[in-house]
């Protein structure tokens, strides 16, 4: 049997190799996600290296407890520098001074967006830098700047930058030079850099103080790395810490490995994506070229061979090619993860070079799915023609499609089964006051699953239907006819497109009803027509002079205008949100709030304000007193609540008044709402306050939709990273419809012959088996539409209470999804309906 496998093999050497295409794909997407993502985690632990290399002893500060999220820096004193540099067995000191800032670029819009600018000091020795252009900085008005600084914000030598950070407000400098890094390099993992003076990056980023964000130091000759460290941990007070460079880089290197990890669990998703639909590709190639070879099935069975034999040599057939595609997909993917790597690496990272690490467990996992999916994928085949008696098999009739009744039976009882889950979930009938998220989630998986079963099912009426398109011609009759005569094939060959299409829709409608919900709450409940503020992507909060206030509440026709300053404070011990405005009842009435208890327009002094949810979270009511610390201050304040405020998503968090700014994080406001009369025009309003801010760039003036669509930036980068993995679909669907319709013409070449001996013209037989292709694609991609937006609606309804209240659904992406279909459908046409085309009828007519 295993002599005749292999012989039956060889004689089917083009059925082999599109079996193997979707055998190969999932497993190099496997491969590649695991080498990526080990070759991206070797790469940066490459550049977290190169920080302070060479040095033995690094001192830095003890970071203070997580209030501010850490974002107030602490640093090494300049006493305690003096003091390493006195101890006995230090040799070369040096110094770096960095933290994140806000650079404004010549088009008036902060530079580095997702990606953060820091300021450095120019002494600092943690990396080389090669100067390119120009000189050092000398004074502490002068800086300069990275070669990706100077690419992204349009500035060269001889220009004037502002900058600023969380204490020290725009400020002016000189470019006067810029600089590179080693092997050619313009940045270091993508991020831009300013370098100052030492004095002037002290300024930005300690307030002035006499600070130092790292202590790099080197053993005199003769000391030990061990014998410095104990030194210098004598030396370094309670406020510093001394630690080896080996335990600084492995501690940094395990910080970006949990940032790679997650990258890397976002790729492995895809390949899983690809093996998951890769199932059902293999599955209905096996059972389409097991059943072209029934009549030989039914030979050996004739002369002997027994349903085990039958079985084995199937199994045998599928582990041997299932093997050979794994190696040949695992060898793509390590290639493909060596490509990817070195884009990311150049294009994002900026690294200069990369390296290619591949771990063993992404060529096991690669040949584990891909052998382990073909076996189990060729094993229904194999038992379902073992159970077909020889005198049946060798007649035409045993090619008769088998019943779905089975299928169509167990894929409505688990559809029912998640709809009454869903159902219970989302109408609280499981005894809680919101949606219960975990039945809903069963539930929607659940639905998803059946209707993946139900798609031989509804593959008849759909199908029917959407071939009416084409109906109008004899060949697209015939393409109808022949999408819609085998459900079962038609389904799985569908289901590739259908999957992808169905979770790219779920998530794009959800997101596009969190967009719809944030666009309905500010038209529907903030009353402000204007808002002033920077882009959330800021790596530090945009500010401006709150001195301007007092001009913009002097335009003509606004009716009042609110400034906000943000914290991130400890209150009672928990971190929470802190506000602070100059008019509370104002500020609560422009964003649609209100009181529940209490209620003054001017909080004291020694007064807070807080909505319901919060106050219930700590226990506490009107009258209460609670103590709070601030990102800046040392010392805990006592405060009175003197309101309760209505839950908002807006206002949410804890309200002071502004005698306690200088310890906040930000010191400046934030942002500011203003309200338009209503006999004013907007726009002159808006146009007249954005003058008054013309010295403050890093905010704008914005209307309504402007400022909705600010806050849903980042809901665009996820719709848009979504994408891809529709594209990643469309690719498998694609491979998916070839191979079927390849093989389907294979199958079918009597009848093609029949067709053309009759009339049927090469023209003909081309649009046929086009029609057919893309109305498979169409289905496909309308149930997956359809699955998608019923699924986006189920998680929309249950995250109703948290403020996703507007169901909405992506019109333009279900168009695009549509005609992405078409072009799949037509893609994948185009070498069965060429070799459909070109069957010789003679031989075709006496095909066996």
């Amino acid at each position: 049997m295993l002599r005749a496998t292999l012989k039956g093999m060889a004689a089917r050497k083009a059925r082999l190799a599109l079996t193997s295409i979707a055998i190969v794909l999932g497993s190099a997407f496997i491969a590649a996600a695991l080498v990526l993502t080990a070759s991206i985690q070797t790469t940066v632990d490459d550049l977290n290296g190169e920080s302070y290399a060479g040095a033995d002893v690094l001192v830095r500060p003890l970071e203070p407890e997580t209030r501010g999220d850490r974002l107030v820096r602490e640093g090494v004193t300049g006493e305690t520098l003096a003091a390493i540099e006195a101890a006995e067995g230090v040799g070369e000191v040096t110094t770096t001074v960095s933290w994140m800032v806000n650079a404004i670029g010549d088009n008036g819009k902060i530079v580095g967006g997702l990606s953060p600018t820091i300021a450095t000091n120019w002494g600092d020795e943690s990396t080389d830098r090669e100067l390119r252009e120009g000189r050092a900085p000398e004074t502490d008005d002068e800086v300069a700047v990275s070669a990706k600084f100077a690419a992204d914000s349009g500035f060269t030598v001889g220009d004037t930058v502002t900058a600023y950070s969380e204490s020290v407000e725009n400020t002016e400098y000189a470019i006067v030079g810029v600089y590179g890094y080693p092997g050619g390099r313009d940045s270091i993992g993508g991020t831009t850099e300013l370098a100052f003076t030492t004095p002037e990056a002290q300024r930005l980023v300690f307030g002035g103080e006499d600070a130092y964000s790292m202590v790099a130091v080197d053993a005199a000759e003769g000391v030990s790395t061990s014998e410095l460290l104990a030194t210098l941990e004598s030396v370094v007070g309670a406020e510093s810490e001394a630690l080896t460079w080996k335990a600084y880089n492995a501690e940094v290197n395990a910080e970006t490995a949990e940032a790679t990890g997650l990258i890397g669990k976002f790729l492995l998703g895809f390949g899983l994506v690809a093996v998951f639909v890769s199932v059902f590709l293999i599955a209905n190639t096996f059972s389409i070229v097991i059943a072209g070879r029934l009549k030989e099935i039914a030979m050996m069975r004739a002369i002997g061979a027994g349903r085990a034999q039958v079985v084995r040599s199937v199994l045998a057939e599928a582990l041997l090619l299932g093997t050979v595609a794994s190696v040949i997909g695992t060898a793509l993917g390590i290639a493909g993860g060596g490509v990817l790597t070195s884009v990311v690496a150049n294009m994002i990272l900026d690294a200069g070079q990369s390296s290619l690490t591949v771990p063993p467990t992404a060529v096991l996992a690669a040949l584990a799915v891909g052998i382990g999916v073909t076996v189990l994928s060729a094993l229904v085949p194999a038992v379902r023609a073992s159970k077909i008696p020889p005198v049946e098999a060798m007649r035409e009739a045993v090619k008769a499609d088998k019943p779905i009744t089975a299928l169509t039976v167990t894929g409505g009882i688990v559809t029912a089964a998640g709809a009454a889950a869903l159902a219970l979930g989302l109408t609280e009938s499981l005894g809680g006051d919101t949606a219960d998220l975990t039945a809903a989630a069963v539930g929607a998986g659940l639905v998803f699953v059946g209707v993946t079963l139900l798609t031989a099912w509804l593959s008849k009426p759909l199908v029917n239907a959407l071939g009416l398109l084409w109906a109008w011609s004899f060949a697209g009759r015939l393409g109808r006819r022949n999408a819609g005569r085998n459900p079962r094939r038609t389904a799985v060959t569908a289901a590739a497109l259908m999957i992808g299409v169905t979770l790219v829709t779920a998530t794009a409608t959800l997101l596009t009803s969190v967009k719809a919900s944030i666009s309905h709450y500010f038209e529907d409940n903030v009353k402000a027509e204007l808002f002033v503020s920077g882009p959330i992507t800021a790596a530090v909060a945009p500010t401006f002079d709150p001195a301007l206030m007092d001009e913009i509440r002097a335009v003509d026709g606004v009716e009042s205008a609110v400034e906000l300053y943000y914290d991130p404070s400890d209150i009672n011990g928990t971190e929470q949100r802190v506000y602070a405005t100059s008019d509370l009842e104002a500020g609560i009435a422009l964003y649609g709030g209100a009181f529940l208890e209490g209620g003054t327009t001017e909080l004291a002094d020694d007064e807070i304000a807080v909505n319901e949810t919060s106050a219930e979270t700590l226990g506490v009511g009107l009258g209460d007193t609670v103590t709070a610390t601030f990102s800046r201050g040392d010392a805990p304040h006592e405060f009175t609540i003197a309101a309760i405020l209505e839950d908002n998503e807006s206002t949410d968090g804890w309200y002071l008044a502004t005698a306690y700014t200088d310890e906040f994080y930000t010191t400046r406001p934030t942002s500011a709402l203003v309200d338009v009369a209503d006999d004013a025009d907007t726009e002159a309003v808006a146009d007249d306050v954005d003058a008054i801010l013309a010295d403050e760039p890093a905010v704008s003036v914005q209307n309504h939709e402007e400022f909705a669509a600010q806050t849903t930036v980042l809901y665009d980068f996820a719709i848009l990273a979504i994408q891809l993995l529709l594209g990643l679909a469309m690719i498998v669907a694609v491979i998916g419809v070839v191979n079927t319709l390849i093989l389907s013409v294979l199958e079918r070449t009597r009848e093609l012959g029949m067709l053309r001996a009759i009339g049927l013209t090469r023209g003909q037989t081309t649009r046929m088996v086009t029609v057919e292709s893309v109305t498979i694609a169409l289905f496909g991609a309308v149930l997956g539409i359809g699955t998608g937006i019923g699924l986006g609606w189920a998680l929309q309804v249950a995250l109703a209470d948290t403020g996703v209240d507007v169901f909405a659904v992506p019109v333009g992406l279900v168009f695009g999804y549509l005609a992405a279909a078409v072009l799949v459908g037509l893609l994948a046409a185009i070498a069965p309906a060429v070799r459909a085309s070109k069957v010789n009828i003679l031989s075709a007519i006496s095909y066996e």
